[in-house]
């Protein structure tokens, strides 16, 4: 039996998101009607079509997002491949430009066909001279907050494989 943990982009988020974005759409039309601020005016009614876009792509988007396995760790927006757990030395969460994300710290000789350079150019240059290479997952949209992932990461990284398959088989929700 494969056990597995696997965590999709979250639908109530979604929906919230595709819900609030006739507040912005109305906001802007009020600022277009009531102030001789167009921009302000149109900038809301860009912004509430934005996200109507993507709170509509999100709700109906059922790919997985994260898949946790005994052994490693695939990320399906970006790299694809499964991390064993084993290659991550550290897992930390950090907060940057209004989204959480959760940063794994792997052996920069670990598969380097796999990972890319990050936009986080700052970050990737520090970690180079620690010799490790950082994926980052950003965690503002899913069904988990980056605590629990870092919880869920961390434990199943330090299990061995009998225990690792034990833990996956409980429910992220309880983690």
């Amino acid at each position: 039996m494969d056990s597995k943990i696997v965590i999709y982009q979250s639908v109530k988020k979604a929906i919230l998101i595709t819900f609030l974005s006739p507040i912005l759409a109305i906001a802007g039309w009020l600022f277009l009607q009531y102030t001789d601020n167009t921009t302000a005016g149109w900038s809301f009614i860009i912004l509430a079509g934005l996200c109507l876009i993507f709170g509509i792509g999100t709700w109906f988007d059922r790919k997985p997002y994260l898949i946790l396995t005994e052994n490693g760790i695939t990320e399906l927006s970006v790299i694809r491949e499964e991390i064993e757990w084993k290659a991550i030395r550290q897992v930390s969460d950090f907060y940057y430009r209004g989204q959480f994300f959760v940063c794994l710290l792997i052996d920069r000789d670990y598969k380097p066909t796999l990972i890319y350079p990050t936009w986080f150019h700052r970050f990737d240059r520090w970690y180079e001279l620690q010799n490790v290479k950082a994926i980052y997952i950003r965690t503002g949209i899913l069904e988990i907050n980056s605590a629990q992932l870092i919880r869920m990461i961390n434990s199943l990284r330090k299990a061995d494989f009998i225990t690792r398959t034990k833990l996956l088989q409980t429910p992220f929700k309880d983690w």
